[in-house]
């Protein structure tokens, strides 16, 4: 974040910052001028190109819930070198990435661990990103600001407004321009708050297409869990002191916001704007389900990643999604809380 955003964002939290994380707060500071003093050049020099650029074409959008497999699905469909997408740097210097790349790229691929804290998968600054991300640095209202100050969501929670979808969007679409001056084709963007964004994405790209992917509730609630814990823990200036109660009841509340936007929105999209598929099909016909997208959308050539496609999973044979043993209660809170979710996508009580 730049300086001013940064210090807001502090001051809207009056300064509840754990002892243990002043030395984040300190070194954050250093960064956000550091930010902004790049973000003047980028402004100097990019200001009317950013204004006047166009899309190479609609972005495509990959949504669903957290840890339902939408990184996979992302990871998948960028392996075509036709696209592009916002990778680790791009995501963390929106602001700036057009000037700052020389200098920063090396010293972030440097400070990002080798692998997520929350899957054990590949990381590194040449590795597509969420662009809820890009985002926050752009002062967006996105709800990834709670990271910062983890214990107090709970507080407050609440569906989006539409004026802050809306400021949302305008920062992405800004993004999304610098994106389009940097690479030069067509994007494929993955953000699992977009699930809940369709009509508003729809004003800004109208042509835009979308891949939902859903995973069993079984498995991305005890997932969820773990991945907030740790972002919360190793990205936000407190120690996080909520309890699994009230961290599954946000997620079952924030998932009732997001799909309850998502089944009305989804009626906005024609067929050839829309793909739904399963993450267990993924994992069991990777190349028939990447193929079933490419038809629907009438991209082409999808013979130009089979191969790379076939690369990634035999690169990839150690790694295999965790799976967390529940009990039958929790199952059957899941249940409930997911209901409708689970009888859209063909889950139920009895698989696991």
């Amino acid at each position: 974040m730049n300086v001013g955003p940064y210090f807001r964002l502090i001051a809207e939290h009056r300064f509840r910052i754990h002892p243990l994380k002043w030395p984040m707060f300190v070194l954050g500071s250093g960064v956000s001028v550091l930010n902004s003093a790049f973000s003047l050049l980028q402004s100097a020099f990019f200001a009317q190109k950013i204004a006047e650029t166009s899309l190479v074409a609609p972005p495509i959008f990959i949504i669903g819930h957290w840890r339902s497999g939408t990184t996979l699905m992302h990871e998948l469909l960028t392996l075509d070198q036709r696209f592009s997408f916002p990778n680790n740097f791009d995501a963390f210097t929106p602001n700036h990435l057009l000037v700052s790349r020389p200098l920063l790229y090396p010293l972030i691929n440097l400070l990002l661990p080798g692998k997520r804290p929350m899957d054990g998968m590949p990381l590194g600054a040449r590795f597509p990103q969420e662009d809820d991300f890009a985002l926050i640095s752009l002062n967006a209202p996105t709800m990834y600001r709670e990271i910062a100050f983890p214990n107090e969501r709970f507080q407050k929670f609440a569906g989006t407004s539409d004026a802050e979808q809306e400021q949302n969007i305008a920062a992405l679409d800004r993004f999304c321009k610098v994106l389009t001056i940097r690479y030069g084709k067509r994007l494929i963007l993955k953000s699992p708050p977009h699930t809940e964004r369709i009509r508003f994405l729809l004003k800004a790209f109208p042509q835009a297409k979308f891949v939902h992917i859903s995973r069993h509730p079984y498995q991305i609630v005890p997932s969820t869990m773990k991945l907030w814990r740790a972002l919360d823990a190793t990205q936000g200036f407190q120690l996080p002191r909520y309890s699994d109660e009230q961290l599954r009841a946000f997620i079952n509340a924030r998932q009732g916001e997001m799909y309850r936007h998502y089944f009305q929105d989804r009626e906005l999209l024609p067929p050839d704007q829309l793909v739904e598929i399963r993450f267990e099909d993924l994992l069991d016909e990777p190349l028939t389900l990447t193929k079933k997208i490419y038809d629907n959308f009438a991209l082409d050539d999808f013979q130009s990643i089979s191969d790379g496609i076939r690369k990634y999973f035999s690169e990839r044979r150690e790694i295999t999604p965790s799976k967390t043993e529940l009990s039958q209660a929790d199952r059957l809170e899941i249940s409930r809380h997911w209901k409708e979710y689970m009888e859209r996508y063909g889950y139920s009580l009895e698989q696991e």
